[in-house]
């Protein structure tokens, strides 16, 4: 009983006692809050989270080609932080809003600009700032960069490019020089690095011209990528122009002042002749008149192309006015022959034609000439016309009479009339004076092959042989042609009477029966007559081969000659 009073005595407390508890615990509980909040936030009060942003470059282009019309912008946050993205103008004005209030991670972000305000559309060129706002609890930070917005391509221009596009083989290296942006990029095609530019804009190069259409292509790019470019063709020619010309030709002869050149070069190229501007047509040709001076004239023809090039053709022109020098030495006017052939010598100008009656003739190169004229009897008409390289002439014309009972030269007609009137006396006293004076003297025969050479023309007819006999007294002639095996192959005159002095003994190369001698060695032989004595003497004549017949047929003829050759030696 009195145990359980005293417990019962401790377990009560006073109202003082309950009083001073309840604060106590209050405090406590208080306390335990505070620690508790300090424990589990300590960093969202005090931390300031940190922002860093970089871009690959600070301009954009947003102008739909593809080129750098975004630009990514990249940031990185310390801590997590609620993130705002703006873009703001020059000004420091809200122009777009690229998020807004986002809870993001500590660690490293992207975000794209497409350079357009907030209601879709292409911001005006300008300078502009992407900012990043990061918060925390009770502290925020924010960081920015610069972006330019330029939709417009760089300036690029060239200083010195060839205006026509056209240059000479004397500027295959072109010097390129021009301007650009300051920050812009010019580039070549086919160079793996760009044109240096300096910091006034101002780009040089060297560029080598190949034969042919060059093109130059330029291009600027600058930093937001917008690009300008620049072409040029340039055409390299190196190769002077061609120029025909077409009259005159090398070495032409001329009788007239006035020369037409005429020629043709491409179109569109010059044309000067001997220094003077000839008119050129659309198809390229050209005609001009020039006046020539006596002797060598020399006419250059230069054709000159767009670009400088020149090609040029000279021709020598002579210019002979007189006519050439024509002379006979063998033929008088007047003069009357007893033979039916005569021998027409003559000399003129070095390189000319000459014409014995419509036949031409052989001139040797000191102007030399000689031709046979068969005469009719009665009245002839010997012709010789000379015509030079330059076209003028000279015609010389004889009257000769061929008269076959013409006086024995060196008998006066005087004495033929006495014979012929006289009585047969006065006629035989004659004879017997001519025939004692004849027996005093010796006959003699002497030949001289004047041309022994029988050559065929261009008419297929043979040139004739002439031989030149000369007999001491008058006597009767016999003249035959016989070949190497001792056939007689032709007659030229036979028993002919022949005054004392020198004749002329002329074969046309024909045979006894009309045809022309093959050809070959032959021997002519003149026998001189008179009653008591004969003289006989001979000399080789040739026959030329024709080039024009077939080299069988000559080969064949030579061998025969040669076979009949060597039996005559035999």
């Amino acid at each position: 009983m009195k145990t359980q009073l005293t417990s019962s005595h401790k377990r009560r407390s006073t109202p003082t006692q309950r009083m001073n508890i309840v604060p106590l615990l209050a405090i406590l509980a208080i306390g335990a809050v505070g620690v508790t909040l300090v424990l589990l936030f300590p960093m969202d009060w005090i931390r300031t989270p940190n922002v860093t942003i970089s871009a690959e470059r600070g301009a954009i282009s947003p102008n739909g080609d593809g080129e750098m019309d975004t630009l990514p912008v990249v940031y990185s946050l310390s801590d997590d932080a609620t993130v705002t993205i703006e873009v703001l103008d020059q000004n420091r004005a809200l122009v777009r809003t690229l998020n807004d209030g986002d809870l993001q991670a500590a660690g490293q972000h992207t975000i794209v600009w497409d350079g357009l305000d907030r209601l879709g559309q292409p911001l005006p060129d300008g300078r502009y700032f992407l900012r990043v706002s990061a918060e925390a609890s009770l502290r925020s930070s924010s960081s920015s960069i610069p972006i330019d917005v330029d939709t417009q391509p760089p300036i690029i221009r060239l200083a010195n490019m060839p205006d026509q596009g056209q240059v000479g083989g004397d500027t295959r290296e072109l010097i390129i020089e021009g301007l650009t942006d300051p920050d812009a990029t010019v580039w070549m095609p086919h160079r793996q690095q760009p044109l240096e530019v300096d910091e006034s804009g101002r780009f040089r190069t060297q560029y080598i011209l190949q034969e042919g259409v060059n093109r130059i292509e330029l291009v600027a790019v600058d930093m937001a990528g917008n690009k300008a470019s620049v072409v040029h063709e340039i055409t390299l020619m190196t190769e002077p122009p061609n120029v025909v010309v077409l009259n005159p030709p090398e070495g032409l002869w001329l009788n007239q002042r006035m020369l037409s050149v005429q020629g043709r070069v491409p179109a569109g190229v010059r044309v000067l002749v001997n220094q003077n501007q000839a008119e050129v047509n659309e198809e390229g040709h050209f005609d001009v008149d020039v006046v020539l001076e006596e002797g060598e004239n020399i006419v250059r023809v230069e054709a000159i192309d767009a670009v400088g090039n020149v090609s040029a053709e000279e021709r020598r022109v002579y210019l002979q006015t007189r006519p050439p020098a024509l002379s006979l030495t063998t033929v008088r006017d007047g003069m009357t022959v007893r033979e039916p052939s005569l021998l027409v010598v003559g000399k003129t100008a070095p390189q000319t034609s000459v014409w014995l009656n419509g036949r031409e003739l052989l001139v040797d190169s000191q102007g030399g000439f000689q031709g046979l004229a068969n005469l009719i009897e009665g009245e002839n008409v010997i012709r010789v016309e000379a015509m030079d390289r330059a076209g003028n002439t000279a015609v010389v014309v004889r009257e000769v009479t061929y008269d076959s009972t013409a006086p024995v030269a060196g008998i006066p007609p005087g004495v033929r009339n006495v014979l012929a009137v006289g009585g047969v006396g006065v006629g035989v006293t004659v004879v017997l004076w001519l025939i004692s004076g004849l027996w005093q003297r010796p006959l003699s025969l002497v030949l001289r092959a004047t041309r022994s050479t029988l050559i065929p023309g261009s008419d297929g007819r043979l040139e004739p042989a002439v031989v030149t006999f000369e007999i001491s007294r008058p006597a009767t002639m016999t003249a035959e042609v016989w070949d190497l095996s001792d056939q007689r192959v032709a007659t030229v005159f036979n028993r002919q009477k022949r005054a004392q002095g020198e004749h002329l003994l002329v074969w046309d190369g024909r045979m006894g029966d009309g045809q022309v001698a093959p050809p070959g060695t032959y021997e002519v032989e003149v026998s001189a007559s008179t009653m008591f004595t004969t003289a006989t003497s001979s000399t080789r004549l040739v026959v030329e081969d024709d080039p024009r017949r077939p080299a069988w047929e000559r080969v064949g003829e030579r061998r025969h000659d040669r076979h009949r050759f060597e039996r005559t030696e035999l």
